[in-house]
């Protein structure tokens, strides 16, 4: 006998199915937002204030560097960069 929320997750499956490939990373983004909020950290960066000290000089020219650095193209690819963080590029 199926429940009423087998039928529900059936059903969710089958307008995931219908929806055409460009929406499926939308869908995706929002199904992973909807596991965050009962994340009490997450939830709790999100409700967090925005930083809105100013710049110091030394933060300005960290940035500066930064820009640099990317237009002379040092940089870390995102995946060499997760593998030494220990972490998963698909988290």
């Amino acid at each position: 006998m199926a429940t009423n929320q087998d039928e529900t997750r059936l059903r969710l499956k089958e307008l995931i199915d219908e929806l055409p490939e460009g929406d499926l990373h939308a869908v995706k983004r929002y199904i992973q937002f909807l596991h965050y909020l009962d994340d009490p950290f997450a939830v709790s960066m999100a409700e967090a204030p925005l930083d809105d000290e100013p710049l110091t000089d030394e933060d300005i020219a960290a940035l500066e560097e930064a820009e640099e650095d990317i237009k002379a193209g040092r940089l870390i690819p995102a995946e060499e960069l997760y593998r030494e963080l220990g972490l998963r590029l698909d988290e």
